[in-house]
């Protein structure tokens, strides 16, 4: 009898000692049934406004320090991506082997030359980019951002606990599209467009706590959407490749929120 209890007590360490530390599950949380600013906004607590104006002074300012690991990271990481395009075979129809663009890059080009740019500002990642005086809007990482203009079709995208309504999005090399981001979920979340090499980049910094706490370089970054809130840009994809769109707020990538937008032949296993 004795050597029963012992080995049930054994067998039911090895158990306790299994789920404390390999058989912890995914992170998880349970947003709220209703959005507290919906309570807040009825008492007066915030504006009625979703679309609060966001200051992006302190991104002029450089107030948020980006760590200076990230720089050697990026270049690693960078070189490692375009060898990794250099030896895929991206046969776009020309049978080849070889990726030919060229109807893609005329229209591109055409597009280019015709783009003024209007009124408003872009956030690049590294800070507001104003548009007023006609300067031409930054392009990085194979994908140019423009507050408005024309463009070849729309595509509305939804956030919600812990998701985006569309997980894959497929694009052209060269189309303009016009993006409408809204947050249909509860609780505050953000938006950004990253590359390969700028996720590869802070990928060591999962070993911290609060690594999403972290300034990080992005392709566009919308920094706060309440739940209600929405906003547009217009994108043109410039060349192949393959993008992340994500919410970057503490876990929310991690329990789910990170879709892809690829070019054809260039979607990657996630």
């Amino acid at each position: 009898m004795i050597r029963t209890f012992v080995l049930l007590g054994v067998v039911g360490g090895l158990i306790v000692a299994y789920l404390t530390t390999f058989g912890v599950g995914p992170t998880g949380q349970l947003p709220p049934p209703e959005s507290l600013l919906t309570k807040f906004r009825a008492e007066g607590v915030v504006p009625k406004n979703v679309d609060l104006a966001i200051d992006e002074t302190p991104e002029d300012l450089s107030v948020f320090q980006v760590p200076q690991t990230d720089e050697a990271m990026l270049k690693a990481a960078e070189a490692s991506y375009e060898k990794m395009l250099s030896g895929m075979n991206m046969d776009m129809g020309s049978g080849d082997g070889k990726m030919d663009m060229g109807s893609d890059n005329a229209a591109m080009n055409s597009d280019n030359a015709a783009m003024n740019g209007g009124n408003g500002s872009m956030n690049s990642g590294n800070g507001s980019m104003n548009m007023a005086s006609g300067e031409m809007p930054k392009a990085e990482g194979g994908l140019m951002f423009m507050p408005d203009g024309p463009y070849d079709r729309e595509i509305t995208l939804t956030m919600s606990e812990w998701k985006f309504d569309k997980m894959k999005i497929d694009v052209k090399p060269g189309e303009r599209i016009k993006f409408t981001v809204k947050n249909g979920g509860q609780i505050p979340h953000e938006f950004m467009f990253m590359s390969p090499p700028l996720m590869n980049a802070v990928k060591y910094r999962a070993t911290r706590a609060d690594w999403n706490l972290f300034e990080h370089e992005a392709l566009y970054e919308r920094a706060l959407v309440l739940p209600g809130g929405e906003f547009t840009f217009v994108m043109q994809v410039q060349q192949p490749g393959t993008w992340m769109f994500m919410c970057m707020l503490p876990y929310h990538m991690e329990m789910g929120m990170m879709g892809q937008m690829a070019t054809k032949g260039m979607a990657m296993d996630m």
